[in-house]
């Protein structure tokens, strides 16, 4: 089982990965990108917990996001919001037809049902198993 849900997800980063080849940006980077287009401006932390990466994740591409141009931090106090620049929402538009493009490719390798019920039946179980986890620890 394990062994199979490497290999999906592997093969699934690969996928996305090969969709923004061109703009020489892997696939949590677009996402970061479509977050804070969607959101405006976060926390690293919110941001951390949303992508499920550590923070010090979230730092580092924020950082590489931000030497392009396309994302400024702003620090209020202890906590940081990262926002995307003029430049970077024009990116963050383009990337978003890549996505949209990527997700329909998908549903043509995959089939529409099978992306349809994918992302929920993952988060279902990802937090079965999280809660699980978190109820052993309770246990200790």
């Amino acid at each position: 089982m394990h062994a199979e849900a490497n290999r999906f997800s592997r093969e699934l980063s690969r996928y996305f990965d090969s969709c923004f080849e061109g703009e020489k940006l892997a696939a949590p980077y677009a996402e970061l990108m479509l977050t804070l287009k969607e959101s405006g401006e976060v926390g690293q932390t919110e941001l951390a917990e949303r992508h499920h990466l550590a923070p010090s994740t979230i730092t580092r591409f924020l950082a590489k996001l931000e030497k392009r141009g396309w994302v400024e931090k702003k620090a209020s106090g202890r906590m940081v919001q990262a926002g995307l620049t003029a430049e970077g929402l024009r990116k963050a538009e383009e990337l978003e037809k890549i996505y949209q493009k990527a997700l329909s490719g998908l549903q043509e390798i995959l089939g529409r049902k099978y992306v349809e019920t994918l992302k929920p039946l993952l988060h279902h179980g990802s937090q079965l198993m999280a809660d699980a986890a978190a109820g052993k620890e309770g246990q200790s």
